[in-house]
């Protein structure tokens, strides 16, 4: 953060357009807006309660479960601390019970148990689950049959069980099987212990090394060599750039809604036809409404800033001050958890629990599509279309927070993606290009997809 990374101050864009019916079209948008958000919660919402009729595994249970083992099996197994390891072994199915909900994650409790105590549950267990739910009476008799067999179960009864309950499903077939049954959930379970330690560990570091980062940059802005502003708005270029966002959110929502109400059939690629429309007619939408060019880039921030590579460089500095903070967001996410008994979670989990190129796809996804296409639209016209009406401070956390419920994280994944955004606000600020916020973005997703492809 020397003086040297330090902006010169944009020249104030005049407003280029009309300004009839600005005020009229700024409110519309704030309308339209709202409208979206309360959409997109309402239906995240239903779906959460809803649950479908289907039974599907509980992924940050699974996750548990693996660490669970994998701690065990690092440590030796078979009780081989005596005591001292029976009431750390508790400790863990504390946590496992913790992260569960619903009859079918009962029933995966009782599997994960009987790995950990190297007891199948009693038959009596089983048979108090079958007779609360009528769909867990299959699993039951699958179990049971599992036991009979000695795991050796291939059937269409077998395949069901296993898409119902995930890599559950495989520890109770290695504790019913053989040797080397057990010896290959093991070592899956060892390797996301170990990789779940390690990123505890390498995040702790990253943390520490953040909070210097944060209190060395809130020095040098307080001394007046980092100075945060955007080039002036007026307040008709701020309102066509929240009509922008708004028609991309219009877009970006109700299409693959109506589509999906409708039951139109569709190769998996289509699905992302409708966020490149929306995209593109959102961040042109400005022009289209009379504003120069030159002025646009500069608004939406698409130029180079003070090169690439600086850029960047600002990027992952950032990134590595919001860690601190994030550790704040992660532990207000703790206290919603408590509180409603909801834990965060994203469609993204299941690809990369499962096989295939699909985890290829969900890579790009994250790491080139997300950062460029939400800080174009978030940081490039939501942000800076606020701060012309609002002041900056309450544009970025009113950004924030729209960016924080339309994802499909949940309440509990609020404070910390608020956080990240709020940083990513920081650097448009800071760097007046979306080149740093891209880079932060790109980043933090990019990790986060490695620590996916190591979990599972």
């Amino acid at each position: 953060m020397n003086d040297s990374s330090v902006p010169p101050p944009l020249p104030a864009s005049k407003p280029v357009m009309s300004p009839s019916y600005s005020r009229m079209g700024a409110m519309l948008a704030v309308c339209v807006i709202a409208a979206c958000v309360l959409f997109v919660v309402g239906k995240q919402s239903a779906n959460r309660a809803d649950g479908g009729t289907e039974v599907h595994p509980n992924r940050m249970l699974e996750l548990m479960a693996r660490y669970v083992v994998g701690v065990q099996g690092l440590m030796g197994g078979d009780n081989a601390l005596g005591e001292w390891q029976s009431n750390f072994d508790e400790q863990l199915m504390q946590n496992v019970v913790k992260v569960s909900r619903g009859k079918a994650d009962e029933l995966r409790v009782l599997i994960v148990e009987g790995c950990v105590t190297h007891v199948w549950p009693v038959k009596a267990k089983f048979d108090a689950l079958a007779a609360k739910d009528a769909d867990l009476q299959a699993d039951v008799a699958t179990l049971e049959r599992m036991k009979a067999m000695n795991g050796e179960v291939q059937d269409e009864a077998w395949t069901k069980f296993r898409r119902r309950h995930g890599w559950i499903a495989e520890l109770a077939r290695a504790q019913t099987g053989n040797a080397e049954a057990k010896q290959t959930v093991a070592q899956q379970g060892m390797k996301t212990a170990v990789a779940l330690i390690g990123f505890s560990l390498l995040g702790m570091c990253a943390a520490v090394g953040g909070l210097v980062v944060l209190i060395l940059g809130i020095a040098r802005w307080r001394s007046g060599k980092i100075r945060l502003t955007l080039a002036p708005r007026s307040r008709v270029e701020g309102g066509v750039l929240l009509e922008g966002f708004a028609i991309f959110l219009v877009l970006f929502v109700f299409p693959p809604w109506l589509l999906r109400v409708l039951s139109v059939p569709l190769p998996g690629w289509a699905a992302y036809g409708p966020a490149v429309i929306a995209l593109v007619i959102g961040m042109t939408w400005p022009v289209l409404r009379g504003m120069q060019r030159s002025h646009w880039r500069e608004a939406l921030g698409l130029h180079r800033g003070q090169g690439l590579w600086k850029e960047m460089g600002a990027g992952v500095l950032v990134w590595l001050a919001s860690l601190p903070l994030l550790v704040v967001g992660m532990i207000a996410a703790s206290w919603i958890m408590k509180l409603t008994g909801e834990f965060p979670s994203h469609p993204i989990v299941e690809v990369f629990a499962g096989d295939g190129w699909a985890k290829f796809g969900a890579i790009l996804l994250a790491v080139v599509w997300a950062p460029i296409s939400e800080e174009i639209t978030f940081r490039g016209m939501l942000f800076p279309g606020l701060s012309a009406w609002l002041r900056w401070l309450l544009g970025a956390l009113l950004g924030a927070f729209v960016f924080a419920v339309v994802h499909p994280q949940g309440w509990a994944g609020v404070p910390a993606i608020m956080v990240l955004a709020c940083s990513f606000s920081f650097l448009r600020l800071w760097r007046q290009s979306l080149i740093a916020p891209m880079t932060a973005h790109a980043l933090n997703n990019g990790i986060m997809c490695v620590a996916m492809l190591l979990l599972w």
